[in-house]
């Protein structure tokens, strides 16, 4: 009985928090040891009752089907996998789905276009500072201003001389993002390098991963129309909140 009564413990955890959590955290919620805290969550992964990215966790795919208390990350990447298919082939770039993992967002999967010969990276399972990726940045738009603060304060480095690395440079970004709905970063991770990205929303608001379009300079946006590039992205992550709200 206690072990039962434990492993609701963390999943109420997980329920109730804002953010998916690393261990330390789950167990101050929880009110538990943290190496009893890391065995339930093994033997939950395993079961698929929760889903690890990186070191933090959150509610698993299995358990969609039992409680809508939160929107589950496995939810999350099959719900956004369908848009990313679309914007890649639409765009002719890499469509990526970023979620937060603390310090810094994780690309958790990316879909790239079929028809293009020359591809830029797949960051799947790879790491990037906030302010120097579009999805990251996109997230960041939904910090109180003391968190961002924070960050400044903490120091950014500069990738390249256009990242955004000052306070003014960060706030005309999330002024960017407000007005449009979508933020760009141009040559700012990378010289060879720009992107866009939009937040997709969950069921009661809140951020929960957004999506980072990029290709090379010499080719995005190119062409293209960039408020048709916007509205793209923008739809795609709307409907993406549609369907968790489902």
């Amino acid at each position: 009985m206690q072990s039962i009564e434990r492993t609701f413990a963390i999943l109420r955890a997980l329920a109730h928090g804002q953010e998916r959590a690393g261990i330390s955290e789950i167990a101050r919620r929880a009110d538990l040891p943290k190496s009893t805290t890391s065995r339930i969550l093994a033997s939950l992964e395993a079961l698929g009752m929760v889903e690890r990215l990186g070191e933090r966790y959150g509610l698993g795919s299995s358990l969609a089907a039992l409680t809508t208390a939160a929107a589950p990350v496995g939810s999350l990447r099959e719900m956004a996998r369908p848009e990313l298919a679309e914007l890649a082939d639409l765009l002719g770039e890499n469509a990526s789905l970023v979620v937060d993992d603390g310090d810094e967002v994780l690309y958790i999967d990316t879909a790239t276009p079929t028809e293009v010969a020359v591809q830029v990276q797949d960051w799947t399972g790879e790491r990037l500072p906030y302010h120097a990726a579009a999805g990251g940045l996109a997230l960041m738009s939904a910090w109180e201003q003391s968190r961002r603060d924070h960050l400044v304060e903490a120091g950014l480095p500069g990738f390249t001389e256009r990242t955004a690395t000052s306070r003014q440079a960060l706030d005309t970004k999330m002024s960017e993002l407000a007005k449009t709905g979508v933020v760009w970063t141009m040559q700012e991770f990378a010289e060879d390098v720009n992107g866009i990205g939009a937040p997709i929303a969950g069921p009661t608001g809140e951020y929960v991963g957004a999506i980072n379009v990029y290709g090379p300079t010499y080719r995005f946006p190119g062409e293209l129309d960039a408020g048709h590039v916007a509205e793209a992205l923008v739809d795609a992550c709307g409907r993406i909140t549609a369907r968790l709200s489902d």
